[in-house]
């Protein structure tokens, strides 16, 4: 596997510890650096790990495998492996080790407890990391200034052996949810992956990795093993990324089952599901976009979802789907909208630049798929009357999203309460796509050869903005770059309609690129260049979905 430190970090299954060249305020590093993932994004660093050669500390070239990293310095190196996901074992081969941090907070402090034995009180990221000598002799070096220890040090002769162990304050699960599956090690969880064919075998393997170490065991808040986005920066679980996510498990429909449950067990007594969640805090300030019921029924077709896990997600699903109906819904003769870009996912797309709340279609869209979704379910589980109710609700958002926002030959999107359109040049509104041959004929043919034009399919993939917009910016976030989900809902959903070819060119760019790249967060849409995170769990998932299913205009 190649992988670059620098983008990539080492880690395991299960485990929120890290190691990686970035720092916390996430510049890059000449040194390695052990991490916490713990509590949400860019937590402190805990401890950077160096050669001791006769040189003194050195910062060494790192590179690594799945079961073990290498700093090398000198004719040694220094070689960390995990022992189990709160523990890892760092030996000097050939030479001695030197562990230092920085105590940026007034509390951190190094305890000696004798015979070889340390407590790191590391306050800031909530975590306390007990470290014991387990061959070999070391010393240390810190100092105490009358309040805290100063600098942390810990020299290893050559040849010493560290165990350096988690002991989190976020310890287990709020409630017990029982896993039925054992994560698997990498090469067996790599085994379970989709086949991508020979070209993209690197890709494939890297993709396996990315998913496999981002994954983190039950703590706190997380009642589940879960993917997060990164072990990076990007360390929630967002409540749409889960869904791609559990999409790429085929071969492990337990594991599946948990990402997609992950952000129902926090489901509000109204419907509401959280923006995102992590070991220590979950967020209602914003939502994400309504994706549920449309993986639900994609899971489905491709024999994930048994009939425990369709009677178990049905009334969550029902809440989710009657809070944006009524909570996000002004009158009965409006569409529901979002109050913030965040609220879409696509936080700073162009569909807000003139203010919220608004009417964007592809909520509708989404909301037409979720509730045919339903419909199904419901006449899976013997609820017909249920299931009809979801099939008029769908069928009567579907006659008023043509009705007042498609113009002939485009979607628009309007201010709620008024007849104000906005301006926009965004590819979200090109999503409503997803309903295949939902829509009539002539309107799907229209988005079709929009999304095939010029504005928005590049070598690369698809622009999230028209690349002839004024809006256009190669680093923009949602004004320009190359995004998975976006990719992922409008390749399934031009599938869907009947134009497998398009679709088929549109996986084939973006699968060729995260080949090239790396499973970066988004890709510059004219370069390619991987951009922001370089190490996303969706872009992984979604890249194994496409390269396994869409490139042959299949799914």
């Amino acid at each position: 596997m190649i992988a670059d430190l620098r983008h990539v970090p080492f880690s395991a299954a299960g485990s929120y510890i890290a190691f990686s060249r970035l720092s916390g305020s996430g510049e890059t590093s000449e040194t390695v650096r052990m991490r916490t993932v713990r509590s949400g994004a860019c937590t402190p660093d805990l401890l950077e790990v160096l050669p001791l050669t006769d040189g003194g500390p050195a910062a060494g070239e790192a590179s690594f495998t799945p079961d073990e990293l290498a700093i090398e310095a000198g004719s040694g190196a220094v070689r960390i492996a995990f022992e189990d996901p709160s523990r890892v074992r760092v030996h000097g081969d050939g030479v001695g080790i030197l562990l230092r941090a920085d105590a940026a907070g007034p509390y951190d402090t190094l305890v000696p407890l004798g015979d070889g034995e340390w407590r790191y009180l590391r306050y800031e990221a909530r975590t306390t990391l007990r470290i014991r000598v387990r061959a070999g002799s070391a010393r240390s070096l810190s100092t105490w200034d009358g309040v805290r220890s100063g600098l942390v040090l810990l020299a290893g002769d050559p040849g010493t052996v560290f165990d350096i162990e988690e002991e989190a304050e976020s310890s287990g699960p709020l409630q017990a949810v029982p896993a039925d599956g054992v994560v698997p090690d990498f090469a067996e969880f790599l085994d379970l992956m989709p086949d991508c064919g020979p070209e993209f075998q690197d890709a494939r393997e890297l993709a396996a990795y990315v998913l496999w170490s981002t994954l983190v065991e039950p703590s706190g808040f997380l009642n589940r093993p879960s993917i997060l986005m990164s072990k990076n920066w990007m360390t929630n679980l967002w409540s749409w990324d889960n869904c791609f996510n559990a999409m790429s498990l085929e071969r492990m429909p337990w594991l599946a089952a948990h990402q997609y449950f992950s952000v129902f067990d926090h489901q509000t007594a109204d419907g509401r599901l959280p923006d995102y969640i992590n070991d220590a805090f979950r967020s209602y300030s914003f939502v994400k976009p309504p994706i549920h019921g449309w993986a639900l029924q994609r899971m489905r077709e491709r024999g994930l979802v048994d009939e425990s896990w369709l009677a178990a997600s049905y009334e969550p699903l029902s809440r989710w789907t009657r809070w944006w109906l009524t909570e996000r819904t002004a009158t009965e003769a409006a569409l529901p909208h979002y109050y913030h870009g965040n609220d879409s996912g696509w936080d700073n797309s162009t569909v807000f630049e003139n203010g919220v709340p608004v009417e964007s279609p592809d909520l509708a869209a989404l909301l037409v798929v979720q509730m045919d979704a339903l419909a199904d379910a419901a006449a899976t589980l013997g609820r017909p009357q249920a299931a009809d109710e979801w099939r008029e609700r769908a069928e009567s958002m579907l006659e008023m999203l043509l009705e007042r926002l498609w113009r002939g030959d485009r979607f628009v999107v309007r201010r709620a309460g008024s007849a104000r359109e906005v301006a926009s040049s965004s590819l979200l509104t090109r999503v409503p796509v997803i309903l295949g041959n939902r829509l009539p004929g002539d309107v799907f043919r229209a988005l079709a050869e929009d999304i095939g034009s010029h504005d928005f399919l590049t070598a690369s993939g698809l622009a999230t903005e028209s690349v002839r917009s004024s809006a256009y910016d190669s680093d923009g976030y949602w004004r320009g770059p190359v995004w998975a989900p976006s990719t992922m809902l409008i390749v399934d959903g031009l599938t869907a309609g009947g134009d497998s070819a398009l679709a088929g060119r549109i996986a084939d760019a973006f699968c060729r690129n995260v080949a090239r790249s790396g499973m970066a967060e988004n890709f510059d849409a004219l370069s390619g260049h991987g951009l922001r995170d370089r190490a996303y769990s969706w872009t992984a998932s979604v890249f194994l979905t496409l390269a396994s299913r869409y490139r042959g205009g299949r799914a």
